[in-house]
């Protein structure tokens, strides 16, 4: 946590060093879930627990069999995974109970920033949605706290800010650091997803994003937090002056990685060269990748921690441009796949570093069949977090006026001749997955969004649909 926080400090001293005007505001995101606790002093009690960390993943596929996960989320609008805070501070008080003895406090990654910039010990409501608030309410809620026998640690938790609560000013010290003068505002924003979202301008319900980064995690902004939904996925609050609505998204355990591993498997240098390649396949049924290879299974759309990725319909007639094109394919139907539980969109803006390359965002148009708009730069979650901020001190009245100033660079409409080509591809993408699923019982029933729930694209899940 410590190197966490020299690095942040390092990085804004070096932008308002080169900055050519005054900094006015500093805001604060980071990446969500995980398990970062400090002491009474504010200091850290070890290491932190990321969202990627397994450890939990017996105690949380024990929640799935007993139906925990399933009560939880009709009123949190989250489904659990293993690294979540909950999960983490169920099994440190049954494995290390004395480092949850010291700890005085429950932070994020961006709250943990944002405490040794102010002092402040706070949660985000983003931040703290996933797991321990009411969703629609957006407070604290004992009943979770009881579900996963966590009463007696509540006192971790802190104070949820939202709005303008989340502004404060940036403490002496941390302004020696960072190189910017004492009192200068400091915004703690939402998490990377939702600050992701905002600087797309993905704000309006029924705008679609894609969050092509280490995971992906595709989702739709809703006016309601769909809780009729069957349990999986989160649901974040994006509630401000214009009135709440919800981002209701699918993040899963891997996403650019498998480029990187496929890209090193083939012996390329990089991974627009894996894209080249798969440009070069003409094989008339290629193989069929499905991209699970997480030693942690997957998450969304379903919970299962067994599950390995695999590669389906191979044959020695296939080439490594075959390959290379089942691995983005197979890629793109996972988008489709959280895209359609999420209740489906037909236009999807893309945001992190897999939103560079272009053969993939058309591919993933084809694989769609949305429109995918392009931003036009490549650091939209910080652009996000600093209109929230700008929102939360007045510069703009919503944070739809803050996100009307964003535009993408381009789109990329699907090609219709492909659009029925990779629908036959994503029912036998949900049929070969359907039968390699390894633990039905941890997750929901069968899938959400494939065979089961037909909508029509941009709405919503039938309520009460299995």
């Amino acid at each position: 946590m410590p190197e966490v926080w020299a690095a942040a400090a390092r990085v804004v001293a070096a932008v308002a060093g080169r900055s050519v005007e005054p900094v006015d505001l500093l805001a604060v995101t980071g990446q969500g879930d995980g398990c970062w606790l400090v002491d009474g002093a504010g200091e850290p009690v070890g290491p932190a627990l990321l969202w990627n960390d397994g450890r939990a993943a017996g105690m949380v596929a024990a929640w799935g069999r007993d139906g925990t996960l399933s009560t939880a989320f009709r009123i949190n609008g989250c489904y659990g995974s293993p690294g979540l805070a909950n999960a983490h501070l169920r099994w440190l008080a049954e494995h290390e109970p004395t480092v949850l003895a010291r700890a005085s406090h429950l932070l994020s990654c961006g709250s943990w920033v944002y405490q040794q910039m102010t002092g402040r010990r706070v949660l985000d409501a983003s931040e703290a949605a996933n797991p321990f608030l009411d969703a629609v309410e957006i407070r604290y809620d004992d009943r979770l706290l009881d579900l996963y026998d966590l009463r007696q640690w509540a006192g971790l938790l802190p104070p949820v800010v939202t709005g303008a609560d989340r502004v404060a000013p940036l403490h002496p010290d941390a302004a020696r650091s960072v190189g910017l003068p004492a009192g200068t505002p400091v915004a703690l924003t939402p998490y990377d997803v939702v600050t992701s979202t905002v600087g797309t301008g993905t704000i309006r319900p029924g705008d679609g994003i894609a969050i092509l980064g280490t995971t992906l995690c595709p989702g739709v902004v809703r006016d309601t937090p769909a809780l009729d939904r069957p349990p999986n996925g989160i649901t974040l609050p994006l509630t401000d002056a214009a009135g709440p609505r919800w981002l209701v998204a699918f993040p899963t355990m891997v996403g650019t990685e498998v480029l990187d591993w496929a890209t090193a498997l083939l012996g390329l240098h990089r991974v627009d060269d894996l894209m080249e390649l798969a440009a070069g396949s003409r094989a008339k049924d290629p193989p069929l990748l499905l991209p699970y290879l997480s030693p942690a299974g997957e998450r969304s759309p379903f919970l299962d921690a067994g599950i390995r990725g695999s590669l389906h319909a191979l044959t020695i007639a296939h080439d490594r441009c075959d390959i290379a094109r089942a691995v983005v394919d197979g890629l793109s139907l996972a988008v489709r796949d959280c895209l359609e539980a999420a209740g489906g969109a037909d236009r999807v803006a893309l945001a992190g570093g897999g939103a560079r390359s272009e053969r993939w965002a058309q591919t993933i148009a084809d694989g769609t069949g949305a429109t995918i708009a392009c931003a036009d730069t490549a650091e939209v979650g910080a652009r996000g977090a600093a209109l929230v901020g700008a929102t939360d001190l007045g510069w703009f009245a919503s944070l739809d006026e803050a996100a009307s100033v964003v535009s993408p660079a381009h789109t990329h409409e699907p090609d219709r001749r492909m659009v029925p080509i990779y629908d036959g591809r994503y029912e036998r993408f949900l049929d070969v997955r359907s039968r390699l699923r390894s633990s039905p019982s941890t997750t929901m029933d069968d899938h959400v969004s494939g065979r089961l729930l037909r909508h029509p694209r941009g709405a919503g899940p039938a309520p009460g649909t299995h």
